[in-house]
């Protein structure tokens, strides 16, 4: 494999989330992750001890979400589910911030959000799908990626990647401007859009260090993949 075929694979969570997937779906999902040594197995919640059992042995990870699309629930709910996906093995949870808070200008409850979900989570790494394509002006975008990295997020993704209402593709300048926002602390996870291997290396050249995409198989291939969601 080439170096950049190595850098890709270690970089992509190969994620498979729709509502209707079945156990058996699963099972082969995660066993191609294994099979092609990707960085993780992006699966819902539910599914986390079942993938968790079938990595034991490699070196991929078990990732998870909470509150993909809508990010509203209250901060006890949303800590009490990060504090279940720890307990259920995940090595990783992404989850929705809440994008009301913060275009309502609650910057404190936006960020304190943040600092108690970091805090829920116990040193498991968590990553926040911030919804740039809710937030219009460049200002506000930068503020936004910076109080999640003052809270210590591990690490800001451009977009849930999916399906919510201002979830976008990921692009070479909302990547290029998260870097350029950041201080030091927080990295970067993009999604959204993801289908073919020239569109991934320019992510990771532009500053992600991972890759959130259902078509990893392809872009390791070479190949282009229908446009998706995700």
């Amino acid at each position: 494999m080439t170096d950049s075929g190595e850098k890709l694979t270690a970089a992509i969570q190969s994620t498979l989330i729709n509502p209707d997937v079945t156990r058996d779906e699963v099972i082969r999902h995660v066993e191609l992750c294994a099979q092609y040594r990707f960085n993780a197995a992006m699966v819902a919640m539910c599914w986390v001890p079942l993938t968790k059992e079938i990595l034991k042995g490699t070196t991929v990870r078990t990732a998870t979400f909470i509150e993909f699309a809508m990010g509203n629930a209250s901060v006890e709910g949303k800590c009490a589910l990060i504090k279940e996906c720890r307990c259920l093995g995940a090595d990783e949870v992404d989850y929705a911030p809440n994008m009301g808070y913060f275009l309502s200008k609650m910057y404190v409850e936006f960020q304190e959000e943040a600092r108690e979900l970091v805090n829920a989570a116990e040193g498991m790494p968590i990553k926040a799908m911030l919804q740039m394509g809710m937030i219009q002006e460049l200002n506000e975008k930068r503020r936004a990626i910076q109080l999640l990295e003052e809270a210590r997020v591990d690490w800001i993704k451009n977009s849930s990647g999916g399906w919510a209402p201002g979830a976008t593709p990921a692009t070479v300048e909302d990547i290029r401007f998260i870097k350029q926002s950041l201080k030091g602390y927080s990295r970067i996870k993009a999604s959204g859009g993801i289908n073919n291997r020239e569109t991934a290396l320019a992510l990771l050249e532009a500053g992600a260090e991972l890759l959130g995409t259902s078509h990893g198989i392809e872009i390791v291939g070479g190949k282009t993949a229908k446009p998706e969601n995700y």
